[in-house]
């Protein structure tokens, strides 16, 4: 039925432009789809480096909070200090209980504090050593990946060289297509799919199975632009042009 019909130039470039473009998406993703091969190490050095990386961070963590700790361990070293030498000045008795009681309570503090810093020196050289562990058993793993990556990138190299063509066939035809129906294209392209041109196949269109009426089947064989009642996309009919 559809073998006579009259084949718009435009739908027709439209056409092939989906076909490029679908070609192009394909293609893009095997640019960035990691082969098995490569998946494997590339998962193995991520967990390794995840690691790493929270080792460093609990480093940073606690080395930030021992730096208040010193800060803080400093003044109150400096006010203990004036405490000691307020002693010596002291006239009576309830004097000296209070100044006393300003330098015990003081010392408890600095202890504290020292104690806390001393902890803290502690948890960042044992963070630090299993850090420099890894790194050190992460060296032929981080070689493994180089080498893996690298094969990869370079298999690559015939694609990436195709999908440059790619993108100068599709701008070719865009260039030749009215920038309304470019842009209807485009549209119904991003709506749907990325299917904006639908072949009718047995009296139906292809995406949908919507069945076509006799009046759009006319218009279709006068080379109008027609679309599928179910779908709205734009209903494509392969044949000789007239």
């Amino acid at each position: 039925m559809f073998s006579e019909g009259v084949l718009n130039s435009d739908v027709e470039r439209l056409w092939q432009l989906q076909t490029v473009l679908t070609q192009l998406g394909d293609r893009e993703k095997q640019l960035t789809s990691k082969p098995e091969s490569f998946a494997a190490i590339d998962r193995e050095w991520q967990q390794a480096n995840d690691e790493m990386t929270s080792l460093q961070q609990s480093i940073d963590q606690i080395s930030k909070e021992r730096r208040r700790v010193e800060g803080e361990l400093s003044d109150q070293q400096e006010i203990l200090k004036k405490y000691q030498g307020n002693l010596m000045q002291v006239k009576n008795q309830q004097q000296y209980a209070a100044a006393w009681k300003e330098i015990d309570s003081t010392r408890k503090q600095v202890k504290e504090l020292e104690d806390a810093d001393l902890k803290m020196m502690g948890e960042i050289e044992s963070l630090q050593g299993n850090l420099d562990e890894r790194r050190g058993g992460s060296e032929d793993l981080k070689s493994r990946w180089d080498t893996a990556h690298d094969a990869w990138q370079h298999s690559l190299g015939d694609l990436r060289a195709e999908v440059e063509k790619l993108k100068e066939k599709a701008a070719a035809l865009e260039s030749q297509v009215p920038k309304r129906l470019k842009d209807e294209f485009f549209r119904i392209f991003k709506q749907r799919q990325n299917v904006a041109i639908a072949p009718v196949i047995n009296d139906s269109c292809s995406a949908c199975r919507t069945r076509i009426r006799p009046a759009l089947f006319q218009q279709l064989k006068r080379g109008d632009l027609v679309y599928c009642e179910g779908c709205h996309r734009i209903l494509y009919v392969e044949g000789p042009a007239s």
